[in-house]
Order: C-alpha cells, then structure tokens, then sequence
C-alpha cells in the first residue's frame, strides 16, 4: 500500500483515539460533577419533592373583658388544601374535588395560598378522606383556628373583625403573611394585630412518587410548635356594656361612652346600629358582609370614635369655665333678662324657652340650659378667649384612643377657619358657644369632656388595654371654678327648673348638662353627659341619639341606666371582695 496512504490513516486513527479519549474524559467529568460535586444538591432536591413543608397556624389571643369574659375567641374550621405538585396533577385534582363538591375552589396557580375550600363542613371532609385521598389525589383537610365573636353586635365596634388579606396587603407584609391568611381588619383586632396573632410553626409531610402521604411526621426533630398570640384583658365591663346598648332606642342611631373618670379606662362603648362580626370571618357568608356594607344606616361606622356631631348644649361649660376665669361673671352675677331672645346686629338669636327665663345667674343658666344668657357671656369673652379654653379640654383634637386610625379629630373653629371660608361675623361665636354652626365632636371626646368637669380639669386618654397613660392637669383654672361648674351641673339633675332630671339614680347623686343639637338629620340630635358619684367622680358618661330631639327627654335616661349599671357593678364587686375576705383565714388561726 502507499506509503503516503497508510501514514493517512494512521493520522486519522491517531485523531479520532483523541476524539474518543476527549469524550471519554468528557463525560467522565460530567458523571464526577454529577455524582461528586452536585450530587448533595440533587439529594436535597429530590428530598424537597418527597419532603412537603406545611405552616402550623398560630392560635390567636384570646379577648376578654376586666373580669375575664371571653369577647373573641378561635374555634376549628376546616379546610382543603392542595399538596402542589406539576401542573397537570393540580388540575387533576382540583377538578376532582370540584366535580364532588359540586361547587368551585379557589385554586389559582398565581396564589401562594394551597388552600382550595375553607371553613367547610364535616360532609366534604369525610369526603376528601375517604374518598379523593384514596384514589391518590394530593389533598389535605387542615384544622385551622377561625375566629368567633360570642357576644357579636354588642362588642363588634370594639372588638373588630378579621378579613382575609389581600394581595396588596401580602405584598407589603414582609413574609409575615400569605394570600389568603386572616387578619385584624377593624378594632382592637387591628390594633393589636402583631401581638394577637403569635407566631406560626412547621411541621413536614412525606410523599410518595404518586404524591399520596406517607409519613405525616417524618422529622419530628426538625417541626416548631406554634407560639400562641398573647391574650388581651380589656378595661370594657360587658354588664355596663349591655346595659348601655339595652338602654338605647332600637329604632334611632347613636353612641353611649363610658369612661373611668379617674384614668380614661374604657368602661362601655356602644355604636347603635351594630352589626355581626362573626359574618366577617365566615368564608361562606358573602351575601351577609354585602348587606352589611350597603346598609343606608351604615352599621360599619363606630359613631363613637367616628361619628361627628354638634355637640349643642353641653358645650355651654366651656364658656362657663372661659367666663368664670376671665373674671366675667361669678354664681350670683346676671345679664340682662331673657326674654327668650337676643338681637346681635340684623340676627335675632333664639333661647331654647321662647318665653325668656328672666333674669339668671350662672347656676341657673346651667341648670335650665338658658341660650341667651350664655350669648351674653359669648359677646364679652370673644372667639379668641373661647377657642384656646375648648382646646384645653381636647376639643378638636384626638383623643389617643387605642383604636386609631378610626378615630376623627372633629373640628373646633376659630376665627381664621370661618375668615377663609365666608368671612367673620359676630353671630359665627354666639352658635360656637351652645355647641352649633360649624362646631363637631365625636362622643368619645365629649366623655372625656365630662371626666374633667368632674375631676377638676384632669384630661385623660381614653383607653381600652394596658396600663393607664399619662394624664393631663388642664392649666389656668381654679378650684373654685371647677366647683362652681360642678354645682352647675348638679343642678342640671336636682335643681327645680333641671332639663336633666331624668338621668337621677337612686343611691347615687350624679352631675350632668342636656344638650339638644341641630344638624342635617329630620330632627335635633339629644345629648346628655354626666359624671358620677358627685362628691367622687368615678364614671364619666356621654350619649347621643340622632334624632333623638330633647337631650334631657331622651339622652339623660339613657346615662342614668349607666351609672346605674355601674352602681350595681361596684356594688357586686364589693359583694365578692367581702366574701373571700371572709372566707380567707387569718394567719395563725
């Protein structure tokens, strides 16, 4: 053979022996990749797709009242989660369920939520055990703890609800949280959302190649138990709290608020008409929270935090305290006679008598809730002077409430606020001063209003858990003012011409001021506040009913069931601290 040929070849067979060696040394470094180097992540991988991670809820906090009434508590529901897999398994299976239920999930590829039906009943839960899970459809019943209001509408304003959270909300909750978890939406629910909900566990599932379970705890050493949300013990009275919302007329919208008038401690809350919480937590009411949030009563809305109102008369003693500290007027001082009205330039002004008191002094004034004699006041004391002295007592702003954000500021207008809008006129002070024009209080801070009046001018922060805040000494006011207004006051209820005689309790003198307020409902909304014992203001009280007309008619009775509650409350107590006083021997018997 040619040389030139064999040499040929053998260049060709040397080359294609380099080829195979190549290849060769190729895949022999791919098999030590695979086998060496990655071979613990492929481990771990096929781990993570035997090996399924499930969150272990937390139980939520527990509420309750100050004697340890449970107000919101958890109860299991049930509900059916899928066990991801491919695409094709997860529809396989949510169809299956789908076609047993009769009804659709909530599947969607999109959610990190597994959860395809909550809150379901015991029929379809048997159904998924005994049935689809036996055929080999990766479905699990979960135990969930669902939140329960037991006393719903009478604490709903207060408690809140819990809704589930959506996408948005997710996606700024940093992990804490997944699609479709229950959170505080409203409330104390809300508020204290972060030490409520606890923190959840892990627990693991093992699976096998057709996705079925078959280990339900295959690392015990490696699961967290949950951590329990921290229960809350609230300063509500549930017995005060149920009277006040007994003591309301069904067929009208209002608030009572009741207050200790030594701390702020929230002792009732009530927002008329309430509404069911529990149909915020229910998955399967969605035709109830539509009713609920299209009602024209709007039941939603806490009127006690967040209903805004022209307080009327009860505001009159922010002019009296004004009056009494700048010197002018004192008990026995008088204006001139009302004749039931006052012309102040082309404006005639109407005293709630059409035929005059005569003439008053202050007490008077106060007790028979006289509009002109306080006009007169108004003309001498001015815008300036009246505004700084309804700013001292919280007016216009929030009172730090632990509800927040719910909770309105109202508004307390002062000279510049009507000069931006139409322009000043002495007639704006003479409406400011009986609690009209432009004038707006929430209840919560009337109640607050009431708890100065009594204490001498302490302003304290409404509250409803932990301990009492700080309180605020109201500056530049005497005892003897305080005293005098007091005795106003008082008279409101006892005197002989009293608009407030109606809020009087057996056993106990209590002190008060009717208001009746104009605003833009069919008729005048009534008022009354009160505080109570007189000689040691424990319980500040504030009600309002819309349309309610005459304050004295009907807000004073609706207070005076209140402190009557509360009488009967302390009287309980007192009862109880008697008898295991008795019961406890004493030492060395």
């Amino acid at each position: 053979m040619d040389p030139e040929i064999l040499e040929d070849w053998d260049r060709r067979l040397r080359g294609l022996l380099v080829a195979v060696c190549l290849l060769f040394a190729v895949l022999f470094l791919r098999l030590f990749h695979l086998q060496i180097t990655t071979a613990t992540d492929y481990a771990k991988e096929s781990e993570d797709n035997r090996i399924a991670q499930r969150r272990v809820k937390a139980p939520r906090g527990l509420i309750v009242d100050r004697d340890g009434e449970v107000l919101a508590r958890n109860r299991a529901s049930y509900s059916i989660s899928l066990i991801r897999g491919s695409t094709e398994d997860d529809a396989r299976s949510v169809a299956a369920l789908e076609e047993a239920i009769g009804e659709p999930t909530s599947y969607s590829r999109r959610s990190a939520s597994v959860r395809l039906k909550r809150d379901v009943d015991f029929q379809t839960v048997a159904l998924v055990e005994e049935r689809l899970r036996g055929d080999g459809f990766p479905l699990h019943v979960d135990i969930e703890p669902q939140r329960d209001y037991p006393y719903g509408e009478l604490t709903a304003h207060i408690i809140g609800y819990m809704g589930e959270l959506r996408e948005e909300e997710a996606a700024s909750a940093t992990g804490r949280y997944l699609l479709g978890d229950y959170v505080g939406k409203t409330g104390l629910e809300k508020v204290y959302e972060d030490s409520l909900r606890g923190v959840d566990g892990v627990s693991y599932v093992e699976m096998d190649a057709r996705l079925r379970i078959k280990d339900e705890h295959p690392f015990p050493d490696r699961e967290q138990a949950p951590i329990p949300g921290r229960d809350l013990r609230l300063t509500l009275d549930l017995d005060i709290q149920r009277a006040a919302a007994q003591a309301m007329p069904d067929t009208l919208a209002g608030s009572v608020v009741a207050i200790d008038a030594r701390t702020g401690a929230v002792l009732a809350m009530v927002s008329h008409p309430s509404f069911d919480p529990n149909v915020f937590v229910s998955y399967r009411a969605q035709d109830e929270r539509r009713q609920i949030v299209q009602d024209s009563h709007r039941p939603l809305l806490n009127r006690a935090v967040s209903g805004l109102y022209p307080p009327g008369s009860t505001l009159k003693l922010v002019g009296a305290v004004a009056a009494l500290e700048a010197g002018i007027t004192d008990t026995l001082s008088t204006f001139e006679a009302c004749a039931g009205s006052l012309q102040v330039g082309d404006v005639v002004f109407r005293c709630n008598n059409r035929d005059g008191h005569g003439e008053l002094n202050l007490l008077d004034a106060t007790a028979s809730s006289c509009n002109i004699y306080f006009n007169h006041l108004a003309l001498i004391l001015g815008i300036e002077t009246w505004h700084e002295y309804g700013r001292r007592f919280g007016f216009g702003i929030s009172t730090g409430i632990d509800l927040d954000p719910e909770e309105q500021p109202g508004l307390l207008p002062d000279r510049q606020y009507h000069i931006e809008r139409e322009g000043w006129v002495t007639g704006h002070l003479m409406n400011l001063v009986i609690g009209q024009g432009y004038m707006l209080v929430t209840p919560l801070q009337v109640a607050r209003y009431a708890a100065a009046l009594g204490n001498g001018g302490v302003l304290v922060t409404p509250h409803f858990y932990g301990e009492a805040p700080p309180t605020q000494q109201i500056e530049g006011v005497s005892p003897e003012t305080w005293e005098t207004v007091r005795l106003g006051m008082h008279r409101v209820v006892y005197g002989e011409n009293g608009t407030g005689r109606r809020a009087r309790v057996a056993g106990i003198e209590v002190a008060g001021k009717s208001g009746t307020a104009q605003g833009p409902r069919t008729d005048d909304d009534a008022w009354f506040v009160a505080f109570a014992p007189y000689d040691d203001p424990q319980i500040a009280v504030a009600v309002v009913v819309e349309d309610g007309g005459g304050g004295g008619a009907t807000a004073a009775p609706v207070a005076g069931a209140v402190i009557r509650a509360y009488l009967e409350d302390q009287a309980r107590r007192q009862q109880a601290v008697s008898a295991e006083t008795l019961q406890t021997p004493e030492p060395g018997s």
